[in-house]
């Protein structure tokens, strides 16, 4: 077995803690276990940002010696290395994870190594990193840690005229909705399930009352998705949802562990349909900035073939990786979406203009998520690929929908699929949403729904790059 490979698998407890806050990449950076380098292995490495953090387990002479001869050949090589004690990591996490967010502000932040896999209505760090890397300054501190004192972090962290301008958007989005006959509805917060995405971590709280209450371990919600669904299997018809969600590990410049996201669904409707109707929502809210976007819609395949001259339905993986050949990334582990996720966020996204919606619809089947899948209409034709589409304002990625998968048991397959990469990581196990896999066996309708983040198109109507700007008290003054 690979040497990297068995570390990775028999990792301490000190170790999978830390890991559990960095791959989610909350610092706005992506980070590897157990990277190879200048001839070692380290425990976790920034490979864009050179920046390598190591876990020590005992103080001992011999192995502080070798310690500094390997941070020093590092260092030549340009790495920046922290390290911390096993305990510092158990005992003060969120210490040891501040200071290499601190670390990470030493030098100017550059697009992710590795591709972003989020799910409906996640914030993309890969978007994040890649916004970075075009000349913008590297993200800010949380509000709680600029002021230094926790208690005197009390005024709002947007100004007054950009709450406005989030009250005159929710007006927008009701008023948008109203007129086209969506009812406006509420779900909970807390459910028994949680969202087994690999790639979202959720927040977790216990009931105290009694147990005939229902299961007493809670978890927020990441998105509205699953009683929408519900709803729409008990005959709600077209519906709309304006609403926090929670992602546990997303914090920083950009993102906020709790965010508004809107989500809406339409019936009898298809993603191309609900495409078009989420760009009028975006070009009504530009409106309210003084501002018009050209619109282009493409399939995912012509984008590829015009913005990075492949295929990626018929590109072997050597042809994927070609045009990525300069930027230096260690393709260990990576699979063939991996790669293709990293033409998208670094080669295609980068190039769209400031001025442009662009709508990218019809991708891989391998990337299916949670839409249907169509095949081709004969032996030979074309590539299967799944019924979705992303909305992208410039580079800023804001909406992801889809034409919407109604087999409950084809559902309940890729739950379990997605626990099993989940196991695979060591990471908490939620439990699968047996009410929506019910609803989905007594009958989902054919629709289309799509999820928008709110903040994000705040944070293009008020041209910020700081999400902070657009929240009235972001996490660190919460």
């Amino acid at each position: 077995m690979d040497h990297a490979r068995r570390l990775r698998q028999e990792s301490t407890d000190a170790e999978a803690r830390l890991w559990a806050r960095l791959r989610n990449h909350q610092l706005g950076a992506k980070f590897r276990r157990q990277h190879r380098a200048e001839g070692f292995i380290l425990d976790f490495a920034c490979v864009e940002q050179l920046l390598a953090v190591e876990l020590e387990g005992g103080q001992h002479l011999e192995q502080q010696s070798a310690d500094e001869e390997r941070t020093r050949r590092l260092q030549d090589a340009g790495w920046r290395v922290v390290r911390f004690w096993n305990d510092e990591v158990l005992v003060r996490t969120d210490e040891v994870v501040d200071a290499i967010w601190q670390a990470l502000q030493k030098a100017p932040p550059h697009p992710s190594p590795l591709p972003r896999k989020g799910g409906r209505g996640s914030q993309t760090q890969a978007m994040q990193a890649k916004q970075e890397s075009r000349g913008s300054a590297p993200s800010p501190p949380l509000a709680g840690e600029r002021a230094g004192v926790r208690g005197s972090s009390w005024p709002p962290t947007a100004d007054i005229e950009a709450l406005r301008l989030r009250a005159r958007l929710y007006t927008l989005i009701r008023t948008f909705f109203a007129e086209r006959g969506v009812l406006e509805v509420e779900t909970p917060v807390l459910s028994e399930a949680g969202n087994t995405e690999p790639n979202i971590d959720s927040f977790t709280t216990r009931f105290s009352g009694h147990r005939d209450a229902g299961a007493p371990e809670r978890w927020l919600r990441t998105s509205p998705e699953y009683p929408l669904k519900r709803l729409l299997a008990a005959g709600i018809g077209d519906c709309y949802e304006l609403g926090r969600v929670f992602r546990n590990g997303e914090a920083g410049g950009r993102h906020n562990p709790e965010f508004t996201m809107l989500e809406w669904y339409r019936v009898g409707w298809d993603h191309l349909r609900l495409a078009d109707e989420t760009v009028a929502l975006v070009q009504d809210a530009l409106a309210l900035a003084g501002r018009r976007a050209d619109v282009v819609s493409t399939t995912y395949r012509e984008l590829f073939l015009h913005a990075a001259g492949v295929d990626p339905f018929a590109a072997d993986d050597a042809q994927l990786r070609q045009p990525l050949a300069g930027i230096g990334i260690d393709g260990d582990g990576l699979s063939r979406d991996d790669w293709l996720d990293l033409l998208m966020t670094h080669l295609v996204q980068p190039h769209f203009p400031a001025d442009r919606i662009t709508v990218v619809h019809d991708w891989p089947a391998t990337q299916c998520a949670l839409a249907k899948i169509r095949e081709p209409a004969q032996a030979g034709g074309a590539p299967p690929v799944a019924e979705r589409f992303e909305l992208y304002l410039g580079a800023f990625e804001l909406a992801n929908g889809y034409h919407e998968l109604t087999d409950a048991h084809e559902q309940r397959r890729r739950f379990l699929r997605d626990g099993q990469v989940r196991a695979g990581r060591g990471a908490v196990q939620p439990p699968l949403d047996e009410r929506l896999l019910a609803a989905l066996q007594s009958g989902l309708p054919d629709c289309a729904g799509v999820a928008l983040g709110v903040e994000r198109l705040l944070m293009a109507l008020a041209g910020t790059d700081r999400i902070a700007d657009v929240l009235a008290f972001d996490f660190g003054c919460a």
